[in-house]
């Protein structure tokens, strides 16, 4: 199996990740497909193509259902990348659907945002200054 150990598929917050085709009852006339989670739990069965829908588009959806965690993954990869290494902002709607897809929420928080906010340095304000008269006047008069 691939991407048993991807950081991005442990925090998704649907069946355990990756995913797997797998083939029930081949060569028979009851055969079927399903889709099965890390743990062997079946998540997802699919009804032999028929109609208009293609062999090939069978394989397809069946590859793009399989793939499904790890397409997710990797778009939360690439907000942490664009964000953390390249400054680039991400688009929300993005941000939305890998919420969407049970992925973690990647807006940006409060404390994010006015971490990324330019600071501003603060002029130091001259202090008034101040008049001993006693030091002053004996400084005259000592000279």
């Amino acid at each position: 199996m691939q991407g048993e150990t991807n950081i991005f598929l442990r925090g998704l917050k649907a069946a355990a990740a990756p995913w797997q085709h797998k083939v029930v009852h081949a060569g028979e006339p009851l055969r079927r497909d399903e889709i099965v989670d890390y743990e062997g739990r079946n998540i997802i069965n699919f009804s032999l193509p028929g109609g208009n829908y293609t062999p090939q588009q069978y394989r397809n959806t069946i590859a793009l259902i399989t793939l499904a965690p790890n397409l997710l993954a990797a778009l939360i990869e690439l907000v942490y990348n664009q964000r953390e290494l390249a400054g680039i902002e991400v688009d929300p709607k993005l941000l939305q659907l890998i919420a969407d897809c049970g992925g973690p929420d990647l807006t940006p928080k409060q404390q994010e945002l006015k971490d990324a906010q330019p600071e501003v340095e603060e002029q130091p304000q001259p202090e008034p200054q101040t008049w001993n008269n006693a030091t002053q006047s004996s400084e005259r008069l000592l000279g």
